[in-house]
């Protein structure tokens, strides 16, 4: 039967308020049963990650016209260096947020998750030690940068981490601030000087470049992009990523290897060819060879190579790893220390992400040498969550496991004042909550 124009009109009428009538309440209801940002989208906008401009495909060699740099040590608490999964499922994207303020947002969990979650992390505990931190560590400067301040010094180390923390905390203030610090003081490469003084003037302080400082700046730069999708902040990380796979990767005997700087390290540099394995984040590479495809091989290469020397490491040392050692793998002398203490976490964040089989063996093994010495907190070398917080994820390939060495992480009395001590403890903690987003 044909319908006239005006009987179509009231007809659609009709059906839409039946629609409305019977699908408004489901709705308001389920609104009402999950935070606002549920209920709006918190993906970064596809336009950005089309649009970011990226750098040529990278070449295999590492340029070694740069001048031979310090080394990095950190021989104790507070101890200042002197260099200073797959697909795109936006479900792994860190809730969008307009924040601007000190961190009121607590960050939310991730849709997909493959390691253990402690329950008795809380957003109120997560908040609260956020607060705690910056109040100690993060200082503001008079030219709107912001610093997060070692003893009287201002590392590249410390502004990746502030970065991490500022994003899992929508906490844009602090975060463009350190941002601002960063690009403030490049060396050669364009990458930060490793070191600088507290709130030092703009310029090249030729302190050379840490690598572990770039690199988490970069994937802090990514997980920004997600939070606030409009401030062309993955178009930042592209480049930054770029510099690193330039400047801070080797080739070496056909492994792709992290050089622990620009200035030195790797095997092409043969005045000081040590790399470090606390530097190494595999879950990091995978990311980035998901968002900038010109880049994919060398992230891949790295991530492959990383758990080879993982490997060779663990089978020397009795399931640890070192502090330093030569760009093959072989000992230099080093031990497990306030450098190798950070490896637990950097694997168990690529488990997290990724469900990879081989972090889950590299924590298996981690788990095998704590509970061969005692347990948890006695296992670890130094009574602070810098060691005692990494062994603990060093366990979220289970969950039974993870709850107990969470307990007796959290349980202990623990010396965390220390800046080192005390950034590392909420970035675990983040970690231990399945609240540290991959954007994968």
């Amino acid at each position: 039967m044909r319908l006239g124009m005006a009987s179509v009109g009231v007809w659609h009428q009709n059906i839409f308020i039946i629609f409305m009538r019977l699908t408004l309440p489901f709705l308001l209801g389920l609104c009402a049963a999950f935070p606002v940002s549920a209920c709006s989208s918190s993906a970064e906008s596809s336009a950005e990650r089309a649009g970011a401009s990226g750098s040529s495909a990278m070449t295999s060699a590492n340029d070694d016209s740069q001048g031979s740099g310090g080394s990095e040590s950190r021989s104790g608490p507070g101890a200042t260096p002197d260099l200073a999964q797959q697909g795109g499922a936006a479900g792994h994207a860190v809730a969008g947020s307009a924040s601007t303020g000190s961190g009121a947002a607590a960050p939310l969990a991730t849709a997909t998750w493959n390691a253990a979650r402690s329950a008795s992390v809380t957003d109120e505990q997560l908040q609260t030690e956020y607060s705690t931190w910056k109040a100690a560590h993060a200082q503001a400067c008079s030219n709107g940068s912001w610093v997060v301040v070692d003893d009287g010094a201002v590392l590249s180390e410390g502004i990746g981490y502030g970065m991490l923390l500022a994003v899992a905390f929508a906490d844009q203030t602090l975060f463009g601030g350190l941002w601002k610090y960063y690009q403030d003081h490049l060396d050669s490469d364009g990458l930060m000087n490793s070191s600088t003084g507290v709130c030092d003037a703009p310029g090249n302080d030729n302190a050379n470049a840490a690598t572990d400082g770039d690199l988490d700046s970069t994937m802090a730069l990514v997980q920004a992009a997600t939070r606030w999708p409009s401030a062309g902040y993955l178009a930042n990380a592209r480049a930054l990523a770029a510099k690193i796979a330039m400047q801070e990767t080797d080739m070496c005997s056909g492994r792709r290897v992290l050089r622990p700087s620009d200035a030195f390290g790797g095997c092409t540099n043969t005045t000081d060819m040590r790399i470090n394995p606390s530097y190494f984040a595999p879950g990091y590479y995978k990311v980035f060879a998901q968002d900038f495809t010109d880049q994919a091989a060398i992230w891949t290469a790295l991530a492959d190579g990383s758990y080879q020397l993982y490997a060779l490491y663990q089978a020397r040392m009795d399931n640890l790893v070192p502090d330093w050692s030569g760009p093959d793998g072989s000992d230099n002398g080093s031990g497990y220390s306030y450098d190798a203490c950070r490896t637990p976490w950097r694997v168990a964040v690529d488990y997290a992400w990724t469900g990879d089989t081989r972090a889950t063996t590299f924590m298996q093994n981690i788990s095998s040498w704590v509970d061969g010495h005692g347990g948890l907190p006695g296992a670890a070398q130094a009574q602070n969550s810098a060691f005692v917080g990494a062994f603990a994820l060093g366990g979220a390939y289970d969950q039974g496991k993870f709850d107990g060495y969470m307990s007796a992480w959290l349980g202990a009395k623990l010396d965390d004042a220390p800046y080192y001590q005390g950034t590392l403890r909420v970035l675990y903690l983040l970690v231990a909550a399945g609240k540290f987003s991959s954007t994968l």
